[in-house]
């Protein structure tokens, strides 16, 4: 709903420079991370009707068939992820600077609400991690980006949705579920690109390995680093 709104102000020249950075940041984010969530979240619907999930007479596979296919037409993963990087380098980083500002001041507004607190903290510490490991990439070569993409992607998309339910949670009607919401969104990892990097995934000698961990012994690969 975020994308839409920012759509709607960019369609009637009301956008602002911000919004227009956020606009095309946000959009390939929206489009992996709500693809990859129908997925999941159909699949665990049709394990709810057992062996009629599976039976094509109740139209339920067609709902996963619909489902698969939004990780496909409106871009594969790693393409959007890719899209993701494209932004940030041909707008010279103004779109991360956008999106940074976006989240602080999405958080602001959870300063008078107690409950908030332990979320808005979470998601704070993950922003700071966030913009650590961009100033840390700066230094490094494109191929390190390429292989942090998809985690890079994922950490913008878990953080603006996270600042998004606790802005939602600290407004005057918002009830009790909102604020839970906003709690239990805070638990998991909300940076895993800093994670990942930490564990030296994004390493030349990581992405060899990966490649030998899927095709070793095949002959393609034989003798190939």
């Amino acid at each position: 709903m975020e994308v839409a709104r920012l759509l709607g102000l960019e369609e009637t020249n009301m956008a602002t420079e911000q919004d227009q950075h956020l606009l095309r940041l946000l959009t390939p984010i929206a489009k992996l991370y709500t693809g990859k969530q129908a997925l999941a979240v159909v699949s665990e619907g049709l394990e709810c009707f057992g062996g009629q999930g599976y039976m094509e007479d109740t139209g339920l596979p067609a709902i996963l068939r619909d489902a698969q296919v939004l990780t496909i037409w409106e871009g594969t993963t790693n393409i959007l992820s890719l899209d993701v990087l494209r932004s940030v380098i041909k707008s010279q980083g103004q779109v991360l600077g956008s999106f940074f500002s976006a989240v602080q001041e999405n958080l602001e507004a959870s300063s008078n609400v107690p409950k908030l607190s332990q979320p808005t903290t979470r998601l704070l510490q993950a922003l700071q991690q966030l913009k650590d490991f961009t100033q840390s990439a700066g230094t490094k070569g494109s191929s390190f980006m390429e292989l942090a993409a998809r985690d890079f992607a994922y950490s913008l998309s878990k953080i603006f949705i996270g600042s998004l339910f606790v802005e939602h949670a600290a407004w005057a009607g918002a009830t009790d579920t909102s604020i839970y919401c906003a709690q239990r969104w805070s638990e998991q990892d909300l940076c895993p690109v800093n994670k990942a990097e930490v564990s030296g995934c994004y390493s030349s000698e990581a992405a060899s390995m990966d490649r030998q961990l899927v095709y070793e012994k095949s002959p393609m690969f034989v003798g190939k680093p």
